[in-house]
């Protein structure tokens, strides 16, 4: 005996509709980005760091790509040393508004060195606060000093 062709059709009408919708809206991501740049400064072992930590952030949804820029100056109280570096950053974006954001940077002078940042961006603000250390090293790439850092910037 054939079923009745409202059966199937019901059948087919029910399992197209519990299936998932591949076309539907996915997740937002708030547009991050553009140029920041932020003070940084702080202390370790007793010298000194004042400078700008600057951002160059790329988009693609959920993932970041981009530059990054540090100068300033180190100081013991006695001496003082301009310092300068770049180097490449990679990370994430969560969706929503507010979003969580990390990001990992890295140096061409030290190819195996990285450090995390983590932070939000404030939409309202365009400001990005991030939490991370700044980091020196010597030429065989060892960090000589660093500066666990808050550095707030803006666009």
């Amino acid at each position: 005996m054939r079923p009745p062709l409202s059966l199937l059709v019901f059948t087919l009408v029910a399992a197209v509709a519990c299936s998932g919708d591949s076309t539907g809206p996915g997740a937002t991501y708030e547009s991050i980005a553009g140029n920041y740049s932020g003070a940084m400064t702080g202390m370790s072992q007793g010298i000194a760091l004042d400078g700008t930590f600057s951002l160059t952030v790329d988009q693609n949804r959920g993932t970041t790509s981009g530059t990054y820029g540090i100068a300033g100056t180190l100081y013991d109280g006695t001496t003082s040393l301009d310092v300068a570096g770049t180097g490449t950053l990679t990370g994430t974006v969560a969706a929503g508004n507010n979003p969580s954001v990390n990001i990992t940077v890295r140096t061409p002078m030290c190819p195996n060195y990285q450090a995390h940042f983590s932070g939000t961006y404030d939409v309202p603000n365009r400001r990005l606060t991030m939490i991370g250390p700044i980091e020196f090293f010597n030429d065989s790439c060892t960090v000589v000093l660093s500066y666990p850092s808050t550095i707030v910037l803006t666009r």
